[in-house]
C-alpha cells in the first residue's frame, strides 16, 4: 500500500501566550528560531534561565509548555520555550538531531548576553526535548549548569539501526514530527492496510530522512553530526535529573545514559527518578481505576504539574542558584509498581538476587493459554515447540499507543490461544516478590528462514487469567545455518508480583504494527518483493536450556 501525505491535516502553531515575549533568535547561518521569554517580577533582576528547545509548539496545549513556564518564573527562574529549526514558527529545513548542538548552543550565546540573565543556564524536557539538552551538553557551552531529561536518551537516534527490530512508532513518529512544519494527525492505521506499514512515498523528504538516519547509523556518521562521535552521558561534567518510566519505550535508551554517568566527571551529582508510567507519563492503573488524562483534562493537568514540577524545581534551586554541596536528595527513587516508593543508592540497587527461570514443557507452549511451564527448576527433559509464521496473519499488538501503553493496558489472554504463540506460565505465587532490574531472555530457535524476529513478552497473570505486560522485547534470529542462541534484551523494571498472580513468557515471531512484520524470505521488511510462509522451531533442552533471568527480591517465583 502507498499512502500519501495530507498536508491539510498538519497543525498549525497555538496562539502565542500573553504572558510570553516573542522573538526570533538569529543562528549563525541566518536562520531565526522562534523563541519566547517568560520573565517573573522585577524583570530588570538578572536571574538564572530554565531553557526548552521543541519540535511540538512550544506554545501548544500538547506540550504544556506555558503552564510550565508560569511555574518556573513564579520560582524565580527565567523560562526561554523555543521551537527547533523548521518546525512551527522556526525557520529552517527539518533536520532530526544533526542541527540540535549548534542551535543550542547559538541560543545558549544568546541567552547569556541579554540583560536579564545571570549567565547560568539549566534545561529540562521530554522526549525529543530532552535529547536538544544531551545536544547542548555535547556542544560544551559553559553557561549551561544542569540539565533534567525525562523520557530519552543522549542517543536514542541509535533505535534507527539497521541491526535491530525496527519499533514502527518510531518511524511514524519521523513521519507525523518532520515531514512538514507543523505536526501531521493521522493515526497509525492511515499508514497500514492488513500486515503491511508503508511509509509515505508522497513525501520523499521523509523517506530520505529516514533513509538517512538508518545510513549514518550504520557507519556512525549520524553520531559524529549529531553529538560530537560518542554519547554525553559519559563524559558529563554537569548535575542531572535523569526521570523516566518502566512502561516507557525509550527506557532502555534513558537507563542507558544513567549507567553511562556513573563514571562521568560530574557523576556524584547525578540522580535518578523512575515511575510505574509510559513515556506521556500516564500512570499504570488497574482497569477499574480512573484514567487522568493530563494531555486533555486541564484540573487533570494541574494536578500533575504539582507532581512532576515539584524535584525539578528543588533541583534547579541547588544548582542554578549555585548552592554549595550535592543537592541533598535520595540518588535514586524508584516506585515499585503495584506497591509503593522506594530509596537506593544506584540502579540496580544491590540488594537483588539474580534468578533464572527455565522453559520446559514445550510440547505443551501451544496446547492452551498457559502452555509449558516457567520455573526455577531444570527441565527434565528436552522439548520443542514448533510454529508456523504467517506474514499475512501476524501477532497483532493490542495496545492502542507505543507511546501512552499505561493510558490502556490491554487484556492479552486471547493472543495466548494462537497457534503461532507458545507460552511458559509459572505456578501460582504463593508469596509476593518483586522483580528489581535488567530482565534477559535467552532462547533457542530453529527457522526455515534466513533471519527472523524473536519477540518475547513478560506478563502478569491475574487470578482471573487476565494477562498484563510488564515488558517485551525483540531480536533479529540468523537462523541460515541451523539452531540459534538468541539473547532478547527486556529492558528494567520494578514490579510487585503479588499473591496468586503468575509470570508468563510469550514468545512470537510477529508483533504487528509494533514492529513490521518479517517475511519470510530474505526481502526487505519494509518493502517485501516477496513473503512466504515459514516454519519455526523453540528447542528447550536439558543441555542448551531456555531461561528468563529476572533480578528478584523479598521471595522467589515457584
Amino acid at each position: 500500500m502507498t499512502t500519501t501525505l495530507n498536508t491539510e491535516v498538519a497543525s498549525e502553531p497555538a496562539p502565542l501566550d500573553p504572558r510570553a515575549d516573542p522573538v526570533m533568535v538569529a543562528m549563525p547561518d541566518g536562520i531565526r528560531l522562534a523563541t519566547d521569554v517568560y520573565l517573573p517580577e522585577p524583570t530588570t533582576v538578572p536571574r538564572p534561565t530554565v531553557l526548552i528547545r521543541v519540535p511540538y509548539d512550544k506554545s501548544g496545549r500538547y506540550t504544556f509548555l506555558p503552564q510550565i513556564a508560569a511555574r518556573l518564573t513564579a520560582h524565580g527562574f527565567a523560562a526561554v520555550l523555543q521551537d527547533v529549526r523548521g518546525k512551527f514558527r522556526s525557520e529552517g529545513e527539518r533536520d532530526p538531531f544533526v542541527n540540535e548542538a549548534g542551535d543550542g548552543y547559538a541560543t545558549l550565546d544568546w541567552i547569556v548576553e541579554q540583560p536579564w540573565s545571570n549567565g547560568i543556564v539549566g534545561m529540562m524536557g521530554d522526549s525529543y526535548y530532552g535529547f536538544t539538552q544531551w545536544a547542548a551538553v555535547a556542544s560544551g557551552h559553559t553557561a549551561l549548569r544542569a540539565i533534567v531529561p525525562r523520557v530519552t536518551g543522549s542517543d536514542f537516534f541509535t533505535m534507527f539501526s539497521p541491526h535491530v527490530v525496527p519499533r514502527i512508532p518510531l518511524y511514524e513518529w519521523i513521519v507525523h514530527t518532520f515531514s512538514v512544519s507543523g505536526m501531521l494527525e493521522r493515526p497509525l492505521a492511515a499508514h497500514t492496510e492488513g500486515s503491511r506499514y508503508a511509509l509515505p512515498e508522497a513525501a520523499p523528504q521523509i523517506a530520505d530522512t529516514l533513509a538517512s538516519l538508518v545510513a549514518g547509523n550504520a557507519d556512525g556518521s549520524l553520531m559524529t553530526r549529531a553529538l560530537a562521535g560518542s554519547s554525553p552521558a559519559s563524559r558529563l561534567e554537569i548535575p542531572a535529573l535523569h526521570m523516566g518510566g518502566w512502561w516507557d519505550n525509550l527506557q532502555r535508551s534513558q537507563l542507558d545514559d544513567w549507567r553511562r554517568v556513573a563514571g562521568a566527571p560530574a557523576g556524584e551529582h547525578q540522580f535518578l527518578r523512575m515511575r510505574a508510567s509510559d513515556h506521556e507519563d500516564f500512570h499504570l492503573r488497574e482497569d477499574d481505576e480512573p484514567h487522568f488524562d493530563h494531555e486533555v483534562d486541564d484540573e487533570a493537568l494541574r494536578n500533575y504539574l504539582d507532581g512532576m514540577m515539584a524535584e525539578p524545581l528543588a533541583f534547579f534551586d541547588h544548582y542554578l542558584r549555585e548552592r554549595p554541596g550535592r543537592w541533598q536528595a535520595p540518588r535514586v527513587r524508584y516506585e515499585l509498581a503495584n506497591a509503593d516508593w522506594c530509596v537506593a543508592d544506584r540502579w540496580e540497587p544491590g540488594d537483588t538476587t539474580q534468578v533464572s527461570l527455565t522453559l520446559s514443557r514445550a510440547d505443551l507452549a501451544l496446547s492452551s493459554s498457559d502452555g509449558g511451564q516457567l520455573s526455577p527448576a531444570a527441565p527434565a527433559d528436552s522439548s520443542t515447540a514448533g510454529w508456523t509464521h504467517d506474514p499475512d496473519d501476524p501477532v497483532p499488538y493490542l495496545i492502542n499507543s507505543d507511546w501512552g501503553q499505561c493510558a490502556n493496558l490491554p487484556e492479552e489472554q486471547e493472543l495466548h490461544i494462537r497457534q503461532d504463540v507458545p507460552t511458559f506460565t509459572t505456578a501460582r505465587q504463593g508469596a509476593p516478590f518483586d522483580i528489581v532490574g535488567h530482565v534477559t531472555a535467552e532462547l533457542h530457535v530453529e527457522a526455515s528462514s534466513p533471519t527472523t524476529h524473536v519477540i518475547t513478552r513478560l506478563l502478569d497473570v491475574y487470578p482471573s487469567g487476565r494477562a498484563r505486560v510488564i515488558l517485551e522485547g525483540a531480536a533479529v534470529a540468523h537462523t541460515q545455518s541451523g539452531t540459534q542462541r538468541v539473547a532478547v534484551d527486556l529492558g528494567d523494571t520494578a514490579y510487585r508480583v503479588r499473591v496468586g498472580h503468575r509470570l508468563r513468557l510469550a514468545v512470537t515471531s510477529s508483533c504487528f504494527p509494533l514492529y513490521p512484520v518479517h517475511p519470510g524470505t530474505d526481502a526487505d521488511v519494509w518493502h517485501p518483493t516477496s513473503t512466504a510462509k515459514s516454519t519455526h522451531r523453540l528447542h528447550c533442552s536439558t543441555a542448551a536450556p531456555c531461561t528468563l533471568t529476572l533480578p528478584v527480591r523479598g521471595g522467589s517465583p515457584s
